[in-house]
């Protein structure tokens, strides 16, 4: 009796197993592999169109639905960043109003230069590489015109955090 020999290119997961003695081609494990990641992916896609957590009758073997149920698993929702708290935004308020070195109209004047800037260079998401430091650049420059004082890069770092979710 001829004792057999596992193949290379076998799944070697179990020889006594007859689903296991599948041996893939070296010439079809890229297209079983783009195969197999097509399939979390397919899960990922029903999980966000509200399907339920049954893989489709049409996968052959559990390694592929596997696949296609850990995608569903892993495209949960990210949970909600919570908002800043009203002790973070009083502080803002009284950062960005100038509170004890500005007079009303001056803190209101560099409120609005602030938010000018920010919707000028930051609406695109997700802002390009260096995008953050030019806006600041561009407020300094701004408030220094209007004969303003100009906010610390960190301190405007922190605003653009809280307020735009930058």
């Amino acid at each position: 009796m001829a004792r057999r020999r596992a193949s290379r290119y076998s799944c070697g997961l179990s020889d006594d197993a007859p689903d296991f003695e599948i041996s893939v081609p070296a010439w079809r494990a890229r297209r079983l592999r783009a195969h197999l990641a097509a399939l979390g992916e397919a899960g990922r896609v029903a999980r966000m169109a509200g399907d339920d957590r049954a893989a489709p009758e049409d996968l052959a073997h559990r390694a592929e639905e596997r696949r296609w149920l850990a995608g569903w698993d892993r495209a949960r929702p990210d949970p909600v960043a919570p908002g800043p708290t009203p002790r973070q935004l009083a502080k803002i308020g009284r950062w960005q109003a100038g509170t004890s070195r500005l007079k009303a109209g001056e803190g209101t004047l560099r409120s609005a230069i602030l938010d000018a800037v920010a919707d000028e260079m930051l609406a695109v998401r997700p802002p390009p590489h260096g995008a953050i430091a030019a806006a600041h650049r561009e407020t300094v420059r701004r408030c220094r015109e209007a004969g303003l004082p100009a906010p610390k890069a960190s301190r405007y770092r922190k605003w653009l955090k809280l307020t735009r979710g930058v």
